[in-house]
C-alpha cells in the first residue's frame, strides 16, 4: 500500500480555498513539495504516491500553522516513502480499446471487442488468452463500464474465496470470523479491517497475482485481533502468512492500483 500518515484536526480556522495548494517544506536532504488539499476528513492525512508525489490533505478550517507544522514533523517519514516509491511506475492509462492488454490474477489478456451474435450474447467472459467484450457499440464509455462490472464480479468471488481460505489460519489464534466484505475503488490502500470485523478490498487488488491477493486477505484477518500494525500484529501475520514480506514486495512492484 502507498505511504500514509494520519493526524489529529488543529483548532479551526476559516476556509481555505478547495483547490490543490503547493506545501514546501524543508527535508532531511532538501525541500520537499507537497500537494495540498482540504476535504471533509476529521483528520489530516500525508500519502506518498508512486513516482514520489506527495500529497496532503486537510481537513476544512484547518490552521494553516498546524497543517505546516505537521507535514514538517513528518518530514523524515514523507523523504523515506519518496525514496522508496520514487522508481515505481504510475499506473498506466486505459483507453479501453480493441488490442489493449487488462490483467486479472496477475496474467494479461488481450481486449477483444466483439459484437454479439447468435449464441453469444452482450457480456464479457474470458476466451483462451482474450477477454472478449460482446457490445453492439464499441465505444471506450460502453467497454469500459462493462469491463468494470465483470470486474467487480470477479472481485467479489476471489476476494470471498481467499478471504473463506486463509479464515482458519487466524481462527486458530482466536480471531473471531469476519463480519462482512466490501468490494470498492480505493486509490491509496488495498484493503481496511474495522474494528466491527469488516474487511473492505479494493477491488483492483484481482488484478495482482493471486498470491498478493492473499497477503492483503492475510493482512486484514490479522486485524481482526491486532487493530494496529505493532510487533504483535506482525509476529501474528508471520505464523499465518511466513513469506509476506515477499508477497508484499511483489505487490509493490505489480502496482496494479
Amino acid at each position: 500500500m502507498f505511504g500514509i500518515f494520519r493526524g489529529k484536526k488543529s483548532r479551526a480556522s476559516p476556509a481555505p480555498p478547495a483547490g490543490p495548494e503547493r506545501l514546501v517544506v524543508e527535508g532531511p536532504d532538501g525541500l520537499i513539495v507537497t500537494e495540498l488539499t482540504f476535504d471533509r476528513f476529521s483528520s489530516l492525512r500525508i500519502s506518498v504516491r508512486p513516482g514520489g508525489v506527495v500529497r496532503v490533505r486537510a481537513p476544512i478550517g484547518s490552521d494553516m500553522a498546524f497543517v505546516r507544522g505537521s507535514v514538517q514533523a513528518r518530514a523524515e517519514w514523507i523523504a523515506r516513502h519518496v525514496a522508496r516509491l520514487a522508481g515505481m511506475r504510475p499506473v498506466r492509462m486505459l483507453a479501453y480499446v480493441q488490442g489493449e492488454k487488462h490483467a486479472l490474477l496477475g496474467r494479461e489478456y488481450v481486449l477483444d471487442i466483439r459484437p454479439p451474435e447468435a449464441g453469444c450474447p452482450r457480456g464479457v467472459r474470458l476466451e483462451g488468452e482474450s477477454i472478449v467484450v460482446r457490445l453492439r457499440d464499441a465505444d471506450p464509455g460502453r467497454v469500459r463500464r462493462a469491463l468494470d462490472a465483470w470486474y467487480l464480479d470477479q472481485s467479489r468471488a476471489v476476494f470471498a474465496r481467499v478471504l473463506r481460505e486463509l479464515w482458519p489460519r487466524v481462527a486458530g489464534y482466536g480471531a473471531a470470523r469476519v463480519a462482512g466484505l466490501k468490494v470498492r475503488a480505493m486509490t491509496s490502500r488495498w484493503g481496511t479491517c474495522s474494528r466491527a470485523g469488516v474487511i473492505t478490498l479494493n477491488r483492483h487488488l484481482v488484478r495482482a497475482p493471486l498470491v498478493c491477493v492473499e497477503y492483503v486477505a492475510a493482512h486484514e484477518l490479522c486485524h481482526l485481533l491486532y487493530f494496529g500494525h505493532g510487533a504483535d500484529f506482525k509476529a501474528l501475520l508471520t505464523a499465518v502468512m511466513p513469506d509476506w514480506k515477499r508477497r508484499r514486495a511483489l505487490l509493490r512492484r505489480s502496482l496494479t492500483l
